[in-house]
């Protein structure tokens, strides 16, 4: 029992550490014109582990104002990397960008308790060796500071069974300003979604792949679990604007994705509730990840053969452009950017090609 005891210390101690010491690698390009903390937004963030960095990219030309939100679960590596590529890479030429990275801060801190995939990822980037760190879906209990209820009832009033969701970012929208502090980093969301006028938004995130588990080669089919994965959410104003984004990514890409309409009595997700309490359109994005798949024993994130991390970074990226253009027709607002890095040469790989 006693040994018992120890080791649980010794674990407890250096998940602390690691949390402590976590600290997001992002190298921003010639098109980043500020960069800004969430704490700007909502002070008391400061000096916080649920604090994160936010990288302005702006024109000075007047255009719309789009906002790209990776990370908001640690472990759906794709969103954070297409954050990534677009600070490393684009320059702003109408309108401004808005970037998170890494949103939940916090969450990237903790080893991935899904299928405890690797924590870091070695790739060779314009500069040498670099790594992408790999995090958990929720914030660390010990930044959260008070113990999981029984059930969540969240900002909007719904209630989840599962306490331990009260962590989970994407279910705490739009936020208390004197809430848990995952409601207070998802109030500081909508803060900078008001202060900065965003006009449309992009929260990027992976989900399982649409297979079922393989016996065998022959057996590997496509569209066994198509629930999430290749999904765009739209909120109700943003319906159109998402179905013409959806053609032109298919034509562009040859990515079919499906279109789901947020659902109004389901809160606390950023699809929903960004829509409904600013004048920003919100969407969500689903790619697919091999970590997410339970029956997979070791998954390879960065270089899966069916659905590598070029793949699915691109995927975000890409149709993050055509919401933007979509918008601009819809709206005469426009986002213009260059420097994106085109789907067809982020498929030839690798990843590492286009991070600074």
């Amino acid at each position: 029992m006693t040994r018992n005891l120890l080791s649980g210390i010794c674990l407890l101690l250096s998940l602390t550490a690691a949390a402590a010491e976590f600290s997001p690698d992002v190298r921003p390009g010639a098109g980043v014109t500020e960069q800004r903390l969430l704490s700007d937004y909502f002070a008391p963030l400061a000096d916080t582990a649920m604090d994160s960095e936010v990288f302005v990219l702006d024109s000075g030309v007047p255009g719309a104002v789009g906002l790209m939100i990776g990370g908001t679960h640690g472990n759906e590596l794709a969103g954070q990397v297409a954050a990534l590529l677009a600070v490393e890479n684009v320059t702003a030429i109408r309108g401004k960008l808005v970037v998170i990275p890494y949103v939940n801060r916090s969450a990237m801190s903790m080893p991935d308790s899904r299928n405890a995939v690797t924590r870091h990822h070695r790739i060779e980037s314009r500069s040498g060796e670099r790594y992408l760190p790999y995090g958990d879906r929720r914030t660390d209990p010990a930044d959260q500071g008070v113990p999981d209820p029984g059930r969540y009832t969240n900002p909007p009033g719904y209630t989840l069974e599962n306490g331990a969701e009260s962590r989970n970012l994407n279910r705490t929208y739009p936020g208390k300003a004197d809430g848990t502090p995952t409601e207070r980093l998802a109030w500081a969301v909508m803060q900078l979604v008001r202060a900065e006028a965003i006009d449309f938004a992009l929260d990027m995130h992976e989900a399982d792949t649409p297979e079922r588990k393989p016996t065998g080669e022959a057996d590997y089919r496509p569209g066994g679990n198509r629930r999430l994965a290749y999904t765009l959410v739209a909120h109700p104003r943003g319906l159109e604007t998402a179905a013409f984004a959806l053609l032109e990514m298919d034509a562009d890409t040859g990515i079919s994705m499906k279109l789901e309409e947020s659902n109004s009595t389901y809160r606390g997700l950023s699809h929903i509730e960004i829509g409904d309490n600013s004048p920003a359109v919100s969407f969500l994005s689903e790619s697919p990840n091999p970590g997410q798949d339970r029956w997979r024993d070791d998954p390879d994130v960065v270089s899966d053969t069916r659905y590598p991390l070029t793949h699915r970074a691109g995927l975000h990226l890409r149709l993050f452009k055509h919401l933007a253009d979509a918008h601009g027709d819809a709206t005469g607002k426009r986002l213009e950017m260059r420097g994106i890095p085109e789907y067809e040469e982020l498929m030839a790989g690798p990843i590492g090609r286009f991070l600074n």
